[in-house]
């Protein structure tokens, strides 16, 4: 079962911390972490890997299990949230306490900088391990949600039997013109998703890919709105965005690709440095809480922790091939291939 492969739970002392939030149950660590972020009083969420609604959703949840702290989201493009804290750094004038986003690489580019604060939440001994292993093994950030990439396809237009099946359908000749994906040079996740491409397949991929004139649209989301809509018929997205749309009634359909689909995780890491740092601290231990899980199931993301079950629309990760890019190869590689990405769509 998925859940009796992924599960991975340590055992911890609880005891009963009564308080104006009527919380249940907290973990001696995490109760104390309640007592001296009410003195802080807030903290301050800096995002991109989610939307404003699902991050105003979870601060909701912070706010309701923690009475008395003040969860503000700040929520951008993993770009715009990553130079506004370099700004912050660079001028001493630091507002955030927590950052989530979507490229990795930034996050390893904080550590680095000695930005991060390292700080393991005891939340990680319950989560996923394929997701807890994704996490920086110094603990400088945690895993924060896994969005695997694969293709999707309008049901109205394409049957299941003639859909593709592996990534090297997008450039077969019967699909000219009725692909689209993002572009590099904009979406963390298409760049990671070029990465893949050219190791398992080399740039001669992209070469016979521009031969069928796809669309390119800045976010890799483009491509899933354009087969929603009928304008093209297959496209690449994250699928708990393509089971989100088919929960709204859209004629969408998700292809796992057999030769595997990309893995990127996001990242949540605490700011060195941060005016409420036991806030950030208990906001973490938040993040990896079974009612953020259960957050992220109600809208068909994978939940971070083995005690909370997907939803009946998920598919468990365990039932397809994924692959990860490594941090330092996303790094090293992306821009290289941002370039020749421009060079051969002259875009």
């Amino acid at each position: 079962m998925y859940l009796e492969r992924f599960f991975a739970c340590a055992i911890a002392s609880f005891v009963l911390v009564p308080s104006e939030s009527q919380a249940e149950e907290m973990t001696a660590h995490e109760a104390a972490l309640y007592e001296a972020a009410k003195v802080e009083g807030s903290v301050t969420w800096y995002v991109s890997q989610v939307t404003t609604e699902n991050a105003d959703k979870s601060c909701a949840g912070f706010r309701a299990k923690y009475p008395g702290i003040t969860c503000n989201p700040v929520r951008a493009s993993g770009q715009v949230v990553f130079q506004r804290i370099q700004q912050e750094l660079a001028a001493g004038a630091l507002q955030a306490d927590v950052m989530s986003t979507n490229d990795i690489g930034q996050l390893y580019q904080l550590k680095q900088e000695g930005a991060l604060l390292q700080y393991a939440p005891e939340g990680l001994a319950h989560m996923l391990p394929l997701m807890r292993d994704a996490g920086d093994a110094d603990g400088y950030w945690f895993t924060s949600a896994i969005a695997p990439i694969v293709m999707v396809y309008n049901t109205d237009q394409v049957s299941k039997e003639e859909a593709p099946k592996n990534w090297t359908d997008l450039y077969d000749p019967k699909w000219k013109g009725q692909v689209a994906i993002g572009h590099p040079g904009f979406s963390g996740s298409v760049g990671l998703w070029t990465v893949l491409m050219d190791d398992l397949y080399g740039w001669d991929f992209f070469t016979k890919l521009e031969l069928n004139e796809p669309h390119i649209g800045r976010s890799i989301a483009d491509g899933a709105n354009l087969v929603i809509s009928g304008e093209r018929k297959i496209a690449i997205a994250p699928l708990a965005t393509v089971l989100n749309d088919q929960a709204k009634g859209a004629p969408i359909a998700e292809v796992l690709p057999t030769d595997g689909a990309l893995m990127p995780p996001s990242g949540t890491g605490i700011m060195k440095g941060a005016q409420h740092p036991n806030a950030a601290k208990l906001f973490a231990e938040f993040f990896l809480s079974k009612e953020n899980s259960q957050l992220f199931v109600d809208r068909h993301n994978y939940p971070l922790r083995a005690d909370v079950p997907i939803s009946d629309k998920t598919i468990p990760l365990d039932d397809y091939k994924l692959i990860n890019v490594p941090i330092e190869k996303g790094i090293k590689k992306v821009p290289e291939l941002q370039a020749k990405f421009r060079d051969t769509f002259g875009i």
